[in-house]
């Protein structure tokens, strides 16, 4: 088990801009549009704290086994951007600037995912030795792939100490704080390869914050 303090991110603002719902570059957004993320952008940066927490386990040991059953070792992880840009988007809502709030959120998604997506590069650096020569899969998520959502975020609970990032999960299965990503990523001589590939054209969950189409 490993848990990772400090992960560095890079914040895009044509994903923040896709975050808002807006399908247009950031060459054809208004300058106020812009002038405002920037603004927002820069207030985010001192309460995003990324970090992250995983484990390598034997795939035998999981369920379902049809999630597993091809691969011999699977990553589990969560991670996180933390509580403080939660709570600077819920003052900015109550006092009613509500466009800010917006922004912000739409900030804290991107940089969930942007922290899920860094977290998934440093484990695979980290255990390059001993994946040489196996087939790894993408990161999928419970919700994804058919995996059910309270089963694999039962497990993932159960198998890490999310308390090490400060990562708590409701009986409604939402992790707190909500920015928050729990995921696997198979390994083994012949997995499942089209595990996670599908993302979003499979997936049913629409109103999902991360979703690209």
């Amino acid at each position: 088990m490993r848990v990772l303090e400090e992960i560095s991110i890079e914040l895009d603002d044509n994903e923040i801009i896709r975050m808002l719902g807006n399908k247009k570059s950031r060459k054809k957004v208004s300058a106020d549009l812009m002038n405002e993320i920037a603004e927002m952008k820069k207030l985010s940066l001192d309460t995003i704290k990324p970090k992250g927490v995983y484990d390598v386990l034997e795939s035998k040991e999981l369920e379902p086994r049809f999630l597993f059953n091809k691969s011999e070792k699977t990553i589990l992880a969560v991670c996180t951007i933390g509580r403080e840009l939660e709570e600077l988007i819920s003052r900015y809502m109550q006092r009613g600037e509500l466009a800010k709030g917006v922004i912000l959120d739409a900030i804290a998604s991107h940089a969930a995912e942007q922290t899920a997506e860094q977290l998934n590069q440093i484990i695979l650096n980290e255990i390059k030795d001993e994946i040489k020569d196996k087939e790894i899969t993408h990161r999928f998520s419970p919700g994804y792939c058919q995996w059910v959502l309270e089963e694999g975020q039962k497990l993932i609970f159960r198998m890490l100490p999310t308390e090490t990032i400060d990562v708590t999960l409701s009986v409604t299965m939402m992790m707190k704080p909500i920015k928050s990503v729990s995921f696997a990523i198979n390994i083994g001589d012949k997995v499942d390869k089209e595990l996670g590939i599908g993302g979003c054209e499979t997936c049913e969950m629409a109103n999902c914050v991360y979703r690209r189409n």
